[in-house]
């Protein structure tokens, strides 16, 4: 209450001008701060700050934040003639889902308005034309869903004492909720968490660590596989209880990679779940008989769910009717034996002596065997965490990136523990812990955590080949060659419309940015939604100006990692000139096409509102966005919160945010969990190898890059390369991109506070490199350089520094930017995506997700133009 009370005076004092004070919140990146706005007699902004009655950020904002009134008040804005602009879109539209819906595209990436990516499926198309999840989270959020039941995952803020971030600068510059985490982390270095840092580039975050671990770009997998290694045969440390109790480390596996199952005893549908009621059961489950474990103690194999269980083996070899079979710990221990400290050093660079202090220092930290209790429950108590995002995870095998992470904290026994890392829901519809129990006493697996799972067709209906990932996300890339020529795919259509909305595609794609542009020229309309110009929407026809966040609504919290519930974004002044909510703006869409009661159900269904039959969408009336919002307010709040709360409510109080309570962060305790263990072996991915290979050999389905990369499917991480690694020799750098909180997809350069905060960072002025690096070529700073690939080139002026692994080339997104429409954004000597790989050589078969570092080589151009003025 006395930091309450401390930060609401504070924020009284800043602000005492006339006028009145409006709760919204901000849209400046994808995570939803409260804030509140400051609005003069005359009804214009003159001030933003946070909002100090929610317990996520705590009054606080980031840099972006306070940039909003900037951003509504730009004169570079898009305005537009809405009549004639709705008629010829809805003639375009019409004329291409009447002859095949299929031949309609979509790029549609606003986070605050999730439920909006489903708009192309009202008009019968499934094709995502971005990379907006494969990108970030590809490999990331399904492996959480699969794992975990959850979006994503982050340390746990109030109880963590060692917290090492790889590739993510969670708590610092980048990630969940960066506004409210700085404040959390600041609190608990100040309580003495230690922070270790892994990544190629001292980062922010990496700046304000105790260690900054420098690695190759590419190879943090390896890099934990060393930490297990050590952790399983060195210092022996790990979670015995939890592997054996909460996770399947004691499930026999049979030599072929699947569990030993028992000769007689059958599963049953979980309680309150009919059999069937889920694909799960429907395809894999009631005719499966039940996993086995060895009970040492008895000295027999049982099944997993026996009430005389007395102890689980994690190590040994046994013999079951006739058949040697290991627990699961002991077979993934032995597959790791040759991934030692010195194996990973040769792959990551980093000190084989290194590697092994981590993972005593890790192991050590976790306090294995001790309890804390909380609201008189007892948990057990791992304040240690692993965090990773894009950079331990952007890569051809993101699946097993993202498996090795999970593996080592739930080595650790930290996995959803207090002090360890835990599940974060995404937002919206998913507000609360959703995880069931499944098979096999098993979590019920969620892969699809951004839409429902297409059905398998080949040839694909998609131009991302969506039907060939299962579990995966939408390969978006991989549109480049089913759009450039289709038949090689077997398609006998090809898109011809394309609706771009808050998505920047050309920029985030990877490969020949010159065939992107040509796959744009040939179609045949394209409309965007959009404030301002960008590489994408300067390829329209028509561009729709949407609102600002300052002009518009939306009721969520996007991934919240230490709080829950909603913060209303409304109106706090009048839109620009005709500016429309993008929402409406599909409404009447769909209400022109004729499928206005298809949107209204697809809305109802992903919201939820189809389970109340008083607040379910009127399929026949079409709703403005905060009559929509109210509808889901109030099922949501009811639902979810135990109190029915209007949109009125909202905009008074502007969120319904408590602190997440330990229900919801912390599955296992002395009371439950047991039901739901976490596949530390996941042979899911396995089974859905195994179908896919099967549709591929019924289907006869060939394709122009080969062999389908099979061995990127694993119940459990290898140390299998990525194909970045066996470039040709002559590539000898690796290249990377970057940005600081201070951007959001480099959109916000166009802001003037924001490009003078850039510009006075040289890391975001030129092309990164080490000092001993340059040496080498020949290369000073300041030179002008080309950096090119097999695939792409670009240009820019050198930085030396040494925070930067000696084998890397960092790229600011700030620097790379190749359209402009106003004077404040800056050319730059080309996109970094240019430098990516395409092709399923460059993308994971599990999950879709495109290798994010280049293989490069850098040349010294003999007659630079002059540097820039900054």
């Amino acid at each position: 209450m006395r930091e309450k009370l401390r930060v609401e005076n504070q924020a009284r004092a800043n602000s005492m001008k006339p006028g009145k004070w409006v709760n919204s919140t901000c849209k400046m990146c994808i995570h939803t701060c409260a804030i509140r706005c400051h609005i003069t007699p005359e009804g214009v902004i003159n001030k933003i700050e946070g909002n100090p009655t929610s317990p996520s950020n705590r009054g606080k904002v980031c840099v972006k934040a306070i940039t909003g009134i900037m951003r509504t008040y730009d004169p570079y804005r898009l305005k537009n003639s809405w009549e004639e602009a709705m008629s010829t879109i809805t003639e375009k539209v019409k004329a291409c889902i009447d002859k095949d819906p299929r031949e309609f595209m979509a790029a549609i990436s606003d986070f605050h308005k999730i439920y909006l990516w489903a708009w192309p499926a009202v008009v019968g198309s499934a094709n995502q034309f971005h990379v907006v999840g494969t990108y970030c989270g590809g490999g990331y959020h399904i492996t959480a869903g699969i794992y975990n039941s959850c979006f994503a995952g982050a340390g746990d803020y109030k109880y963590c004492n060692y917290w090492m971030n790889i590739g993510t600068g969670d708590g610092f510059s980048s990630h969940l909720h960066v506004g409210a985490a700085q404040g959390h982390m600041a609190d608990a270095r100040d309580r003495g968490c230690r922070v270790v840092t892994v990544e190629p580039r001292l980062s922010t975050g990496a700046s304000k660590s105790d260690e900054w671990v420098p690695i190759r770009p590419a190879c943090d997998r390896q890099f934990c596989l060393g930490i297990i290694h050590a952790l399983m045969y060195e210092h022996k440390i790990y979670d015995a209880e939890y592997l054996k109790w909460y996770a399947n480390g004691g499930y026999l596996i049979r030599d072929n990679g699947f569990f030993k199952r028992s000769a007689t005893e059958t599963h049953k549908a979980p309680p309150g779940r009919p059999a069937g009621s889920m694909a799960w059961f429907a395809q894999r489950g009631m005719e499966k008989n039940k996993p086995m474990i060895w009970d040492p103690v008895d000295q027999k194999a049982k099944v997993f769910d026996d009430p005389t269980i007395k102890d689980i083996a994690l190590e040994g070899s046994y013999e079951v009717e006739g058949e040697k079979v290991r627990p699961a710990f002991q077979f993934i221990k032995d597959a790791y034996k040759e991934y030692t400290p010195e194996w990973a050093e040769r792959i990551t660079t980093v000190p084989a002596a290194t590697i092994r202090r981590l993972a005593k220092e890790l192991g050590e930290a976790a306090q294995i065997g001790s309890s804390i209790t909380i609201d008189g429950e007892v948990y057990p108590y791992r304040p240690v965490s692993v965090n990773w995002y894009r950079g331990a995870q952007g890569h051809k095998c993101s699946a097993m990136d993202n498996q090795v992470y999970i593996l080592l904290n739930m080595i650790l026994g930290s996995f959803n523990a207090p002090g360890g890392l835990l599940g974060v829901v995404l937002g919206s519809a998913h507000m609360t812990w959703t995880d069931e129990p499944g098979l096999d006493g098993l979590l019920d697996p969620k892969p699809h955590q951004l839409h429902p799972e297409v059905p398998f067709a080949w040839p694909s209906n998609t131009v991302q080949l969506v039907e060939l990932f299962p579990i995966g996300v939408d390969a978006g890339q991989l549109s480049y060659f089913t759009c450039r020529d289709p038949k090689a795919f077997g398609m006998n259509w090809k898109p011809r419309v394309l609706l771009t909305y808050h998505s920047n595609t050309i920029w985030s794609l990877p490969g020949n940015v010159e065939g992107w542009y040509e796959i744009l020229r040939n179609l045949e309309f394209i409309f965007s939604i959009e404030l301002f110009h960008n590489e994408t929407s300067t390829f329209a026809d028509i561009i729709l100006p949407d609102q600002t966040y300052l002009e518009s609504w939306a009721l969520l919290m996007c991934e919240p990692p230490i709080t829950e519930g909603l913060n209303c974004r409304q109106p706090v002044v009048k839109p620009l000139g005709t500016c429309r909510d993008s929402y409406d703006i599909l409404a009447e869409l769909a209400e022109r096409l004729g499928k206005l009661d298809i949107m209204n159900g697809i809305m109802s269904f992903l919201t939820g509102l189809v389970h109340d039959q008083d607040l379910m969408l009127d399929v026949t009336k079409r709703y403005n966005h905060k009559d929509f919002l109210d509808h889901c307010g109030r099922y949501w709040t009811k639902t979810f919160w135990g109190g029915e709360k209007s949109i009125e409510w909202f905009q008074e109080h502007g969120h319904n945010t408590i602190v997440r309570p330990p229900e919801h962060k912390y599955y296992m305790s002395d009371k439950r969990g047991r039901d739901m263990r976490r596949p530390f072996y996941c042979e899911f991915f396995l089974e859905t190898r195994d179908e896919l290979k099967e549709k591929f050999k019924e289907f006869d389905i060939k394709l122009p890059w080969g062999e389908w990369p099979w061995d990127d499917y694993g119940a459990f991480p290898t140390g299998k390369l990525s194909t970045v690694h066996t470039e040709p020799p002559e590539y000898d750098m690796y290249a990377i991109t970057f940005k600081e909180h201070l951007m959001n997809f480099t959109e916000n350069l166009s802001i003037p506070w924001i490009r003078e905060l850039v510009d006075r960072d040289p890391h975001h002025r030129g092309l990164m490199m080490n000092p001993k690096a340059a040496r080498q070529k020949g290369i000073e700073d300041g030179d002008y350089i080309e950096v090119r690939s097999q695939f792409g080139h670009l240009t820019g002026w050198v930085v030396l520094s040494e925070g930067i692994h000696p084998e890397t080339i960092g790229i600011s997104n700030a620097t790379n930017r190749t359209v402009t429409h106003n004077p404040i954004t800056r050319l730059g000597g080309g996109q970094f995506n240019t430098l990516l790989g395409m092709g399923m050589d460059y993308t994971c078969a599990v999950c879709g997700s495109m290798e994010s570092v280049a293989k490069v080589k850098v040349t010294k151009l003999p007659a630079p133009p002059p540097p820039p003025r900054y």
